[in-house]
């Protein structure tokens, strides 16, 4: 029940703070029966408030055990039911220098138990939260524990379902995330935890691991091919309905995926064929910059121009702006103060990059709650108990009614003002749309060259 109310919190909370969760693959997650759902590491705990979300199934979260020295995240992780997993910098030295062996011999007993009730148990393989741009050496354990839970067990073999989770800008409010649920690692042909057996299994699971998340040698590469991939996203794209206004994060992972090897490509390639590539990155990097100065998004330039349908776009958005409106300002007015007190610390306390998103949401929670509480009792007080219900029934509809809004009329306006400048000036409509075709066939020439 616990978990129940938890994950519903945890639910809102992300859903509040990201603008848009595209979760593509939930079908490889097996409706029933043990499974590991091993997954990178790139954003501490929301990483696990995510993908507790977001699966079909409940899931047995694993977390650092040092969550366990702080009394308030150790009375939580207790009370969900998270099994803590010590990390080799967690343990102290003893007086040889050495550290303590088998540290998780419990932590596994567990997970071996939650695994032999059927259950789904996340873990996140890396061992540690970070920001660089490749996925980190990966621990043995999770191929350990698969391996176990047949050995000593006697499950059939368990499969490890790799889970990439690739974030627009993981810090920052209101930007996107995608999660990638890959193909299924078996282990049938494995038996005995032997370190052979691991060794593969581990292998296997980075192989899978790779092919749903992003991996960069280095920070500048991952820029200079994040941003590209993000242009050429756009540029690929159509038209978009404003409730889904972006080409799916997803489709930029996989031009993203195919930059990088044309990038790992091209010192071997033709020279004639690296001159291409070099006046195509010029040209789209002239043609971003004229789109930015004539403040038009890239999937706008293919707008219908006809005055019937930019009037049906402005009724119908001026419409649904004075019907949601006053919900959306209600949510506005008793969330402003938490939500923005809650930006602020989780800011303010932040030393790395892993942190804001976290702290903000486990302020925001607290503060929100808090606010909730606060309010429906001063209400209860004067007004009655039914009056305070129907005050906290109200707020979470509207708060989220307020986000979808400001992010639509924001969309709104960018689409009305792209609508006129491109309506009013031809000459400028027709040169963004002829240089935005020829990229795309230059795009299309690169890439067949570099395959």
């Amino acid at each position: 029940m616990l978990y129940r109310f938890l994950s519903a919190l945890a639910s809102i909370a992300v859903r509040w703070y990201y603008r848009r969760i595209e979760v593509n693959g939930i079908e490889r997650i097996p409706p029933t029966g043990a499974a590991i759902v091993a997954a990178n590491h790139w954003n501490a705990l929301v990483d696990a408030l995510l993908l507790g979300t977001a699966l079909a199934r409940p899931v047995r979260l694993t977390a650092k055990a040092t969550l366990l020295e702080h009394p308030i995240t150790r009375l939580l992780v207790r009370a969900v039911g998270v099994i803590p997993l010590r990390r080799m910098s967690d343990e102290r030295p003893r007086g040889d220098g050495m550290v303590v062996e088998g540290r998780n011999a419990e932590s596994f007993a567990a997970i071996l138990d939650a695994l032999a009730a059927g259950e789904v148990v996340l873990i996140f393989p890396e061992g540690k939260s970070h920001s660089d741009p490749e996925l980190a050496p990966l621990k043995t354990g999770c191929a350990r524990l698969a391996l176990l839970a047949r050995s000593e067990r006697g499950l059939p073999p368990v499969p490890i379902i790799p889970v990439g989770l690739t974030f627009e800008r993981k810090g920052a409010p209101r930007t996107r995330v995608a999660i990638q649920v890959g193909v299924p690692i078996r282990s049938d042909d494995l038996t005995a935890p032997s370190p052979q057996a691991v060794a593969t299994l581990t292998a296997r699971l980075d192989e899978g691991l790779r092919r749903v998340t992003l991996n960069f040698p280095d920070h500048d590469a991952a820029g200079q091919v994040l941003e590209v991939s993000a242009l050429l996203n756009q540029l690929l794209d159509r038209v978009r309905p404003l409730h889904a206004p972006d080409a799916p994060l997803a489709d930029a992972m996989r031009i993203a995926k195919r930059l990088e090897a044309a990038r790992q490509l091209l010192p071997a390639a033709p020279g004639e064929t690296v001159a291409q590539a070099d006046a195509f990155l010029t040209r789209l990097d002239a043609f971003r910059a004229r789109m930015r100065t004539a403040r038009i998004p890239i999937n706008d330039l293919w707008l219908s121009m006809s005055l019937v349908a930019g009037s049906w776009f402005a009724v119908r958005e001026g419409a649904i702006a004075l019907v949601a409106a006053p919900l959306a300002l209600w949510g506005r007015i008793n969330h402003w103060i938490p939500i923005t007190l809650a930006r602020w610390l989780g800011n303010a306390s932040s030393k790395n990059p892993d942190e804001p998103a976290m702290h903000t949401l486990v302020a925001g929670l607290f503060l929100v709650v808090a606010f909730y509480l606060a309010v429906a009792l001063f209400i209860g007080s004067h007004h009655g108990i039914w009056w305070a219900l129907a005050y906290l029934f109200s707020l979470p509809p509207s708060a989220s009614l307020d986000f979808w809004l400001s992010d639509r009329l924001r969309r709104a306006r960018r689409r009305a003002r792209a609508f006129v400048t491109l309506r009013l000036d031809p000459q400028l409509r027709g040169e963004l749309r002829r240089e935005a075709s020829d990229l795309r066939a230059e795009a299309r020439r690169l890439d067949a060259a570099l395959r």
